[in-house]
C-alpha cells in the first residue's frame, strides 16, 4: 500500500512511495504529530541519482521488519535534495557538525523541534565492517530518546549555537588571499594525475574557474607562480579528467566522481551542474590555448544535454542515475566478450587501442573505456584518425543504446539550467555556432514564461508544472545567465530582467541587520535557522555569486546601493576567506576584481539590426576587468548611465568608459578594436 510519497511529484520522492515506511514528505504536519507522541523524527534527504540511496532503500526501506519498529517509534520524513536545497544545506552541515563528514543519503534524528542530535549517512541492514546496523541505530536513538532527554536537549542546544556562529571581524587581516590560495593549490595538485587532492576525486569545476581567472590575468601574479606552473595545474587536469573513466567516452558527459585518484572508475550518476559548467571552463580554456581537444569536450558534453538531458531543447534535466537494471555502471560498462561478439576484427583491434581495454578488464573483470578522443589529439592524431574515431563510437552508442538506460531525473532546475544557459553562450561565444545562442534563448524563455509576476521564479519545473521554492542559488545562477544573453544578444530585454530579479534578491534574501544573504527566503519559516551558502562545494557559493552579480550591476551602474551592499558582505566574508581559502575561491576572485577595478565600461547602443555575432567579432567576452551590455535606441532606460548615449547614423556605436568618463562615441570596428587593445595593454 503506498504511503504518503505517493502524491508528491518529485521523482525521488516517488521512488519510495512504495515503502512500508509511513514516510510524510516535508511539512509542518509530521513535526505535530511527533510533537504530540513524543517521538523523534527520522529526517532521510537524498536525490534520484545517488547509488547509496537507492542501496538503502532496497534493503533498508522495503523491509517491513524495520518499517514497522520505524512506524512504531519515529515520524519519518523523506526529502528531496534537488527539490530542496535549503532544508539539505542546514542539516548536510549539521551532520558535518555531529559527524565530521557528509554525505548522501543523509540520516538525521531530530526533536520534534527540527533540532537534529543524532546523524550518519548509509546505515547498512547488518552489522558490516565494524558498522552497526540500520535497526540497532533505530533502537538505541529510542532508548535515548526515551531515557536521556536531557542529553539530547544538551546536543541539540549546542549544535544549533555552533550553526549560528560566526568568525570575529575583528580578525581582519592584511593577507594577500590570492598567494595564500595559489600555496594551498600548489600543495594539493596532483602532479602525476592531474586534479587537487587524493581519492575520491571531484572536477572541483570552481577550482578550474579560478585558475581560469589567474590566468587571464597572469601579469599581475607572475611573482606568485611560474606560468608553466600554472599550465600544468590546468592542462593536465583538464586532460586526465577527460581520458579517464569519469568521463563517456561514447555518450559524452562527466560522472560524477571517482573513487581512486586516477579518474578512472567513477560512481556513474550525472549531474547537470558538473556537465554545464565543465564545458563552460573547457570552452574557455579552448579560447586560451587553442587546443581542439578542449573544444571537443565542450560541445560533447551539449551533444549528450541536447541528446538525453533535455527536454525539447527548451529545459534541461537534473541528473541521470549511477545504476540500471539494480546494476552500478552497468550501462556504461563493457564485457570483452561482448564486443568482440558484435565487432569485426579489425573494429575490435582498434577499440582495444583507443580505450586501452583488455579481456582482463580494468574493473571487476570488465572494462571501463578511457583515453579516447583527447588522447589521440594528444598523440597528433590527424582529421582520418578523428573521422575513425567518430564512426567507432557511433557503433559503440548504437550496441549500447539497446542496453536498458539508467533512470533519468526530468526536474528542470532553474539554477542549474542558469548554469546550462551560461555554458551554451560561452560555446557562441567560442565558435559562433548560432544553435547555441538558441537553444539559451528557448531555455531562458521557458523558465521566465514559469515566472510569477512578482519575480518568483520556479525552483524547478517538472511535466510542465512549476514548483515554487526558489533559493538564492537559483535567482544567482538563473540572473548571471541573463547578463551573459545580454552580452551575447545585445538585446536589453535581458539586462532589464536581471536588475528587476536582484532586487527581489535584496528584498528576499538580503538581512542588513546580519550582513548576510541566507539561501532561503525571508518568507520560508520552516527551518529552525536560515542556511547561508558561504563556502564553494560542489560549485561556487550562491552567496559569492550573487554578490559578485552585485558588484557588476553596481560598478556599471554606478549605484550606490548594491555597493554599499557588497562591502558590509566583504568585510563579512574576509575572516572565512582568509582561514579557509580553498573554499572560498570564488570569494578570493570577487575581491580581486573588487580590488583591481577600473571600471572599465563598454555601453554597445544600437538599432537592432546589424548586431548578429558582434560581441563575438569584437571578441570581448573575457576581456579581464571589462564590463560591457548593450541596449537599442528603441528602449528607454531608466538608468543615468544609459541615458546620453546614442547610436550614430544607424550603426551599432560603441562608448569605452573609464570611471564613467567617456571616450568620443565610435561606430567605427577599427576605432573600438583599437581602444579595446590600449585598454587590454594598460590592464
Amino acid at each position: 500500500m503506498p504511503n504518503k510519497l505517493i502524491n508528491e511529484i518529485s521523482p525521488y520522492l516517488l521512488q519510495h512511495a512504495n515503502n512500508p515506511v509511513d514516510w510524510y514528505p516535508w511539512s509542518e504536519k509530521p513535526f505535530q504529530i511527533a510533537k504530540k507522541f513524543d517521538k523523534p523524527v527520522f529526517l532521510s534527504i537524498g536525490y534520484s541519482s545517488c547509488h547509496w540511496c537507492h542501496v538503502m532503500e532496497k534493503e533498508s526501506f522495503s523491509d517491513n521488519k524495520i518499517a514497522e519498529y520505524m512506524n512504531s517509534n519515529f515520524v519519518s520524513i523523506k526529502v528531496d535534495r534537488e527539490e530542496r536545497p535549503d532544508i539539505d544545506s542546514i542539516y548536510m552541515d549539521s551532520l558535518q557538525a555531529l559527524t565530521g563528514s557528509g554525505g548522501w543519503p543523509a540520516s538525521l534524528f531530530l526533536t520534534p523541534d527540527k533540532i537534529p542530535f543524532f546523524a550518519g549517512t548509509y546505515f547498512p541492514p547488518k552489522d558490516m565492517n565494524g558498522h552497526p546496523s540500520f535497526r540497532k541505530i533505530l533502537e538505541s536513538v529510542h532508548e535515548h530518546y526515551i531515557h536521556k532527554k536531557q542529553t539530547i536537549t544538551n546536543i541539540g542546544t549546542e549544535l544549533k549555537k555552533m550553526l549560528l556562529t560566526e568568525l570575529d571581524q575583528n580578525e581582519l587581516t592584511s593577507s594577500d588571499q590570492v598567494k595564500n590560495t595559489l600555496t594551498q593549490l600548489i600543495q594539493s595538485f596532483d602532479s602525476v594525475n592531474g586534479g587537487f587532492s587524493n581519492a575520491p576525486k571531484f572536477p572541483q569545476p570552481h577550482i578550474l574557474e579560478y585558475l581560469y581567472y589567474l590566468k587571464i590575468n597572469y601579469p599581475r601574479y607572475q611573482s606568485l607562480v611560474l606560468e608553466n606552473q600554472l599550465d600544468q595545474m590546468i592542462i593536465q587536469s583538464i586532460s586526465k579528467m577527460s581520458k579517464g573513466g569519469i568521463y563517456d567516452h561514447i555518450g559524452g558527459g562527466f560522472h560524477r566522481y571517482t573513487v581512486d585518484s586516477k579518474w578512472q572508475i567513477p560512481h556513474f550518476e550525472k549531474m547537470l551542474y558538473d556537465n554545464a559548467l565543465l564545458s563552460n571552463i573547457y570552452s574557455k580554456f579552448y579560447e586560451i590555448y587553442d587546443q581542439e581537444w578542449m573544444k571537443y569536450i565542450s560541445e560533447d558534453i551539449l551533444r549528450y544535454l541536447n541528446k538525453h538531458m533535455s527536454n525539447k531543447l527548451i529545459g534541461y534535466y537534473a541528473a541521470q542515475d549511477a545504476d540500471s537494471e539494480g546494476e552500478e555502471g552497468k550501462y556504461y560498462i563493457w564485457e570483452f566478450n561482448e564486443l568482440r561478439d558484435k565487432l569485426t576484427n579489425d573494429d575490435l583491434k582498434m577499440t582495444t587501442k583507443i580505450f586501452s581495454l583488455s579481456e582482463k578488464g580494468n574493473f571487476e573483470n570488465k572494462n571501463i573505456l578511457t583515453k579516447g578522443l583527447v588522447d589521440i589529439y594528444e598523440n597528433g592524431g590527424n582529421k582520418e584518425n578523428v573521422d575513425e574515431f567518430n564512426n567507432l563510437k557511433s557503433h559503440l552508442e548504437n550496441i549500447r543504446n539497446k542496453k536498458k538506460q539508467p533512470f533519468t531525473d526530468k526536474k528542470i532546475i532553474t539554477s542549474w539550467n542558469g548554469m546550462t544557459i551560461t555554458a551554451l553562450i560561452q560555446n557562441y561565444f567560442s565558435n559562433s555556432e548560432v544553435e547555441y545562442l538558441n537553444k539559451a534563448i528557448n531555455s531562458t524563455e521557458y523558465i521566465l514564461n514559469n515566472t510569477k509576476n512578482n519575480n518568483l521564479i520556479p525552483r524547478y519545473i517538472i511535466n510542465d508544472k512549476p514548483i515554487y521554492s526558489p533559493t538564492l542559488e537559483d535567482y544567482a545562477f538563473f540572473i548571471e545567465s541573463l547578463l551573459k544573453l545580454n552580452q551575447a544578444t545585445l538585446n536589453y530585454k535581458w539586462f532589464e530582467i536581471a536588475v528587476s530579479l536582484t532586487n527581489t534578491v535584496i528584498d528576499l534574501y538580503w538581512d542588513d541587520k546580519t550582513g548576510y544573504m541566507y539561501e532561503s527566503s525571508k518568507d520560508a519559516k520552516d527551518l529552525f535557522v536560515r542556511p547561508k551558502s558561504l563556502y564553494d562545494n560542489p560549485y561556487t557559493s550562491s552567496f559569492s555569486k550573487m554578490t559578485e552579480i552585485l558588484y557588476i550591476l553596481g560598478s556599471f551602474l554606478n549605484n550606490k546601493y548594491y555597493i554599499d551592499i557588497v562591502q558590509i558582505i566583504i568585510n563579512k566574508m574576509i575572516p572565512y576567506i582568509d582561514k579557509i581559502p580553498l573554499h572560498t575561491l570564488s570569494w578570493v576572485q570577487t575581491l580581486d576584481k573588487i580590488n583591481y577595478d577600473q571600471k572599465n565600461h563598454l555601453f554597445i547602443i544600437h538599432e537592432d539590426k546589424n548586431i548578429d555575432c558582434l560581441s563575438n567579432k569584437l571578441k570581448i567576452n573575457n576581456i579581464p576587468n571589462l564590463i560591457y551590455f548593450g541596449k537599442s535606441n528603441t528602449i528607454d532606460s531608466s538608468y543615468q548611465v544609459f541615458k546620453d548615449k546614442r547610436s550614430i547614423d544607424g550603426t551599432p556605436t560603441f562608448y569605452l568608459c573609464k570611471s564613467y568618463s567617456c571616450d568620443l562615441p565610435t561606430n567605427s570596428f577599427d576605432d573600438i578594436k583599437s581602444q579595446l587593445k590600449y585598454l587590454i595593454n594598460n590592464l
